[in-house]
């Protein structure tokens, strides 16, 4: 399978990917899920008496946010990895 057109066609939407910015995204997602997993525990606790069963399942929800965020947070720290350091030319 040839690649090389879609390539050609992602090459402007990923040139303004760096290192620097995946770095950034990578802690953001980083420190979503450890403020999901504080969330979904608030959410879990301070649910009301009347409407118990809503708030449990509602940290639960939160709850299964964290392995995304984790998992996203440790694919976009790998693809900086493996983007090689650009320095550019000042004038």
């Amino acid at each position: 399978m040839d690649t090389s057109k879609i390539q050609e066609y992602l090459k402007p939407a990923c040139s303004c990917y760096n290192k620097e910015s995946l770095r950034i995204v990578s802690d953001v997602c980083l420190y979503l899920g450890f403020l999901s997993i504080i969330a979904s525990v608030v959410t879990w606790f301070t649910a009301s008496r009347e409407n118990r069963a809503c708030g449990e399942r509602f940290g639960i929800f939160i709850g299964l946010w964290v392995p995304s965020f984790f998992i996203l947070s440790n694919r976009l720290s790998r693809k900086a990895d493996e983007l090689p350091d650009v320095v550019e030319d000042e004038e």
